[in-house]
């Protein structure tokens, strides 16, 4: 099981009146959240229907098994539970094809768009293939945040 750790003053808040917006950094510690609130994250883009056996909370860890039929299903489950609010850390245990490559993924810190980060990545990628790597949890090149963690294109 490898564990992927996120900031959990970062990201999109899970519930109440406020679900679906984006915690500040400035903002206090949110509280942990629920079974309910990563199983809405994972429906809200698209995931309900992956194959996830095992989903449970121990405090801010989010543990998840199940299989993927790529890099980018396995990435997008790791991502959209890790990115809630109040979440610091996602074990993942995720079958995938032979040969499939290890995620990637980068804390966003100050850029506002995605062609911002990737002119500051080493490796050569465009911010469209970043969004591309990134859909449907990122909508736009501008749809990025502070605290956020994004997954880095692993295969074409």
């Amino acid at each position: 099981m490898k564990i992927y750790r996120f900031n959990p003053k970062a990201g999109r808040i899970g519930e109440g009146s406020l679900e679906g917006l984006v915690q500040s950094l400035d903002a206090p510690l949110p509280p942990k959240p629920g079974e309910s609130v990563i199983k809405r994250a994972f429906k809200r883009f698209g995931l309900a229907q992956m194959h996830m056996s095992h989903l449970v909370i121990d405090d801010r860890t989010i543990y998840l098994r199940g299989k993927a039929e790529s890099a980018k299903e396995r990435d997008q489950m790791i991502l959209a539970a890790g990115n809630v609010a109040g979440v610091s850390a996602v074990e993942a245990e995720i079958a995938v094809p032979p040969g499939t490559p290890d995620p990637e993924f980068l804390e966003i810190k100050t850029s506002k768009t995605l062609d911002e980060v990737a002119q500051k990545l080493p490796q050569d990628v465009t911010g469209d293939e970043l969004l591309d790597a990134n859909q449907p949890l990122v909508t736009s090149k501008d749809d990025i945040y502070p605290g956020q963690t994004i997954r880095l294109p692993t295969e074409s």
